[in-house]
């Protein structure tokens, strides 16, 4: 594959619309329980909830000329909520109860490129959750890791079943994080950590006089979602969690709504297009990458525990999601990188390393 095909290709996993300005995340804590919960406000709602396999060997895609593919072999399995394709999710968590979320940040400035092999943005995601397993392994991985840009500015919220929390985000060309002491509220919308920071010290029960906002501004609903998260309602958990998701809508925008228990490794989410809230048990899945890749259509009509009735991974179904998402685009990308990125995941072998 030439430079140029591989950077027009990756750019399709990565596109945003126009208004590209969503989405919320957060962590929840109460009594030793923990939740975080993720608003995907996004101009399209199709996509595939995918478990993925420990002991798979894997290369990132190249993107640019100059870019080193990143090797690895991927230590945990996991379940990720994927719109661009298969190994390229735009969220997830994994069997060691690490949740990795991703968010659009405008300003983001990328490093200039240098030794460190890359991939990118949302490959990261997948990366990150097929190799760690706490948010210190995450702020190892990401001095080691370089994200090559192609398209899409976005920041990361990583959060393990500690409820150690840490952001990662792409400022003046550095890679800027912010964990322990430095993270005040575990919260990530789409302003930098610093600046929505400073923001929410200006609100009640943050150090400032203002009252919690309303409205639908990134840093007004960080504001919100970090007051509600910090006295989550009484009751269910899981079910606290959504009303926070409520709170923070952007009515027919939000097309997903994720709540994840790191501690049980189980993942409750709901669509705009199926509002019945489904769950997947993660533990009592089958990991090894001898075992069939399970899927399910995130806007399958169906409630309650689906962890049986997830189906083997199809290629096809892969290919039917990447036409319906890349349609827009199609005509910018180099004849047959549809197929390359369709055929992406069965490049991918088992390994007994």
């Amino acid at each position: 594959m030439t430079a140029r095909r591989a950077a027009l290709l990756c750019a399709a996993l990565a596109l945003s619309p126009a208004a590209a300005w969503a989405c919320t995340t957060f962590l929840v804590e109460r009594g030793g329980e923990l939740a975080v919960g993720k608003s995907y406000d996004w101009s399209m709602g199709q996509g595939l909830v995918l478990i993925n396999k420990r002991g798979v060997a894997k290369r990132s895609l190249p993107l640019k000329p100059g870019d080193r593919p990143l090797q690895w072999i991927a230590r945990h399995a996991s379940v990720t909520f994927n719109q661009y394709g298969r190994e390229m999710p735009v969220g997830g968590m994994n069997d060691a109860g690490l949740v990795v979320e991703a968010m659009w940040l405008e300003s983001s400035r990328y490093p200039p490129p240098d030794a460190r092999p890359t991939t990118s943005e949302l490959q990261w995601i997948q990366y990150l959750l097929d190799t760690c397993a706490s948010a210190q392994q995450v702020v190892e991985a990401a001095v080691k890791v370089r994200v090559s840009l192609v398209y899409g500015k976005i920041h990361y919220l990583a959060c393990d079943r500690a409820g150690a929390c840490v952001a990662l985000e792409q400022i003046d060309g550095r890679t800027a994080i912010t964990t322990g002491a430095g993270m005040k509220v575990r919260t990530l919308t789409n302003g930098t950590y610093a600046e929505s920071r400073r923001f929410l010290e200006r609100h009640q029960g943050f150090g400032g006089a203002a009252p919690v906002p309303a409205g639908r501004s990134s840093l007004e609903r960080f504001v919100r979602a970090s007051s509600l998260a910090a006295r989550p309602a009484r009751g269910v958990l899981s079910t606290a969690a959504f009303a926070i998701l409520d709170s923070v809508s952007l009515g027919d925008y939000s097309k997903w709504n994720i709540v994840y228990l790191p501690k049980e490794l189980r993942v409750h989410f709901r669509t705009r297009a199926n509002a019945k809230i489904k769950h997947v048990e993660l533990r009592r899945l089958e990991g090894a990458c001898s075992a069939p890749v399970k899927m399910l259509d995130i806007d399958a009509d169906l409630a309650g525990d689906v962890t049986g009735k997830l189906v083997d991974y199809s290629p096809a179904a892969n290919r039917k999601l990447l036409e319906q998402t890349l349609r827009p685009i199609l005509k910018r990308l180099p004849a047959g990188a549809l197929e390359l990125l369709a055929g992406y995941p069965a490049r991918l072998p088992c390994t007994t390393r």
